[in-house]
C-alpha cells in the first residue's frame, strides 16, 4: 500500500468516525443509520464493476471537487446522506493505485458494520472461514465467478442462517464483489478489519487439541501485554503438532509446538 493510499484510508476512517459520532448539529439531523455499512459495501461493488469509474475517482489529474461531484452524480439518489458524504471525501483524496479506492470503501463498510453491531462478527467470520477452507466444494462454489451471483448469495444465506445480519452482509459482499479475492482470503481480510475496528487484533493459535477457556484467557492476556492491545485468540486444531502451540499474529509467528521442537532436534542430530 502506497503512502497516498495509507493517508487517504486513514482520512476515510476518520470520516466514518465523524458520521458515527456526529456533533450536536449532526445529531439534530439524525445520526448514522444501521444501513451505512451495507450502503458503503454496495458502493464498493458498484465502483469495482466499472473500470472507467474506478479510474476517474482515483485520477490525480482531475480536480478533487470534480471527483466528488462524480460521486454525487452516480450515487446521489441511491445512498443515505452520510454514506454519500464519506464517499465524496474519499473521492477527493489521492490514491496510490486506482483499485485502492475500492479496497478502502470496502474497509470502511466493514468497519461501519462492526461498529454498528454488538454481535460477535469477527468470531463468526472466523468460523465461516474455517468451514470454507475445510470444504473445497463450498470454496469452489463461492468463488466461481462463472456461476450466477444469485446462486452464490443463496448459498451464503443457507450457510449463515444463524449468523448475525452484519456477518451475512460481509460474506455476501465477498462473493458479490467483481473480480474479488478468493473467498478465504476475503474472509481473512474482513475478520482483521472488523477486529481492528473494535480495538483488537486476531491471533491464530494452532494446537493439537482444543485449549480450555482458562488457557485461552491466559494466552490472550499474555499476548495483549506483549502487543499493547487486546488480542482475540482463534483456535485451529492440528493433531500433527503433537503438543504445544503455534501462534500467528499478522506477520509474526511464535512456534512452540512439539512437532517443531522434534524437527529441530532431528536436524541437530543429523
Amino acid at each position: 500500500m502506497g503512502a497516498a493510499t495509507r493517508s487517504a484510508t486513514a482520512a476515510a476512517i476518520s470520516a466514518l468516525d465523524d458520521a458515527l459520532h456526529p456533533g450536536l448539529l449532526g445529531r439534530l439531523h439524525g445520526g448514522a443509520t444501521a444501513d451505512l455499512g451495507d450502503e458503503l459495501l454496495a458502493a464498493a461493488r458498484a465502483i469495482a464493476s466499472s473500470n472507467q469509474l474506478t479510474s476517474l475517482l482515483a485520477d490525480p489529474t482531475l480536480d478533487p471537487k470534480n471527483r466528488s461531484q462524480l460521486i454525487r452524480r452516480v450515487f446521489g439518489d441511491r445512498l443515505e446522506r452520510r454514506a454519500l458524504q464519506i464517499l465524496e471525501s474519499m473521492a477527493a483524496s489521492r490514491w496510490s493505485e486506482p483499485g485502492d479506492i475500492v479496497d478502502a470503501v470496502e474497509e470502511v463498510g466493514f468497519r461501519a458494520l462492526a461498529l454498528l453491531s454488538d454481535d460477535p462478527i469477527d468470531a463468526q467470520l472466523f468460523a465461516v472461514q474455517r468451514t470454507v477452507s475445510a470444504t473445497p466444494e463450498i470454496e469452489l462454489a463461492l468463488g466461481n465467478g462463472a456461476s450466477p451471483v444469485e446462486a452464490r448469495v443463496a448459498l451464503v444465506d443457507r450457510l449463515l442462517a444463524n449468523a448475525s445480519p452484519a456477518t451475512r452482509s460481509i460474506v455476501r459482499h465477498t462473493v458479490q464483489l467483481p473480480g474479488g479475492r478468493r473467498p478465504v482470503e476475503a474472509l481473512e481480510r474482513a475478520e482483521r478489519v472488523v477486529a481492528d475496528a473494535r480495538g483488537r487484533q486476531v491471533a491464530i493459535a494452532t494446537v493439537a487439541k482444543p485449549l480450555t477457556q482458562q488457557q485461552v484467557d491466559a494466552l490472550e492476556q499474555r499476548l495483549g501485554s506483549g502487543y499493547g492491545r487486546k488480542i482475540v485468540v482463534n483456535q485451529v486444531i492440528d493433531p500433527a503438532l503433537i503438543g504445544g502451540v503455534r501462534i500467528a499474529i499478522g506477520d509474526d509467528v511464535i512456534d512452540g509446538s512439539v512437532r517443531t521442537r522434534l524437527d529441530d532436534l532431528r536436524l541437530r542430530i543429523a
